[in-house]
C-alpha cells in the first residue's frame, strides 16, 4: 500500500541572497563548517538547493549560504516551498538539522570510496584524509560526542521512539 505524503507546491528558482531571512532560532551552530562548505562549493560547485518558504525565509541550508557569502556570491539556487503552516515549518526544520544523527557510517564502503578518489582530491586533502580508515577513530569520536545524542554507540539500529 503507497503511504500517502503531504504534497506542497514548489518551484526551483534563484535568489538574492541579501533577500533571504534566516529561520529565526535555527538550532544548529554552523560558522566553523560553513567554511569548510565553502571550500567544498570552490571545488565542486554549488549542487544542493536551499529550501525556503514563499516569504524566504531558509528552512534548510543555512550553511550553504554562509558559505556562499564566504564566497562573495550575491545569487543562490533554492527551492521554493508554498504553503507550510508554521508547525510543519518547525518541524521540518528540526527534523531536517537532527535526521541525519541517525545514520551510521560503512567504514569499509568510504574507504574504497576515497580510494578510488586518491589523493589528489583537494577537498580531501584539506579535511586531512588519505585514508578513510586512517581517520575512523577521530570520526567515531566526532559522532560519539554529539552532546545527547539519541544513538547507542553499540547499536546497528536507531532506538525506538
Amino acid at each position: 500500500m503507497k503511504t500517502e505524503i503531504p504534497k506542497h507546491k514548489k518551484e526551483f528558482c534563484t535568489v538574492k541572497i541579501d533577500d533571504l531571512k534566516p529561520f529565526e532560532g535555527n538550532p544548529r551552530h554552523n560558522n566553523e563548517s560553513a567554511k569548510m562548505v565553502a571550500e567544498s562549493i570552490k571545488i565542486y560547485g554549488f549542487l544542493n538547493p536551499i529550501i525556503i518558504t514563499e516569504n524566504n525565509i531558509i528552512l534548510a541550508g543555512h550553511t550553504r549560504t554562509k558559505a556562499m557569502k564566504i564566497l562573495g556570491q550575491t545569487d543562490i539556487d533554492a527551492i521554493r516551498v508554498y504553503g507550510l503552516t508554521e508547525e510543519e515549518i518547525r518541524g521540518f526544520v528540526i527534523a531536517d538539522n537532527r535526521i541525519g544523527e541517525y545514520s551510521r557510517w560503512n567504514y569499509s564502503a568510504v574507504d574504497r570510496m576515497v580510494s578510488k578518489v586518491g589523493n589528489d582530491d583537494p577537498m580531501l586533502r584539506k579535511m586531512g584524509m588519505s585514508s578513510f580508515m586512517d581517520n575512523k577513530s577521530d570520526l567515531e569520536a566526532l559522532i560519539a560526542g554529539a552532546e545527547g545524542s539519541p544513538l547507542d554507540k553499540d547499536s546497528k539500529h536507531v532506538p525506538a521512539n
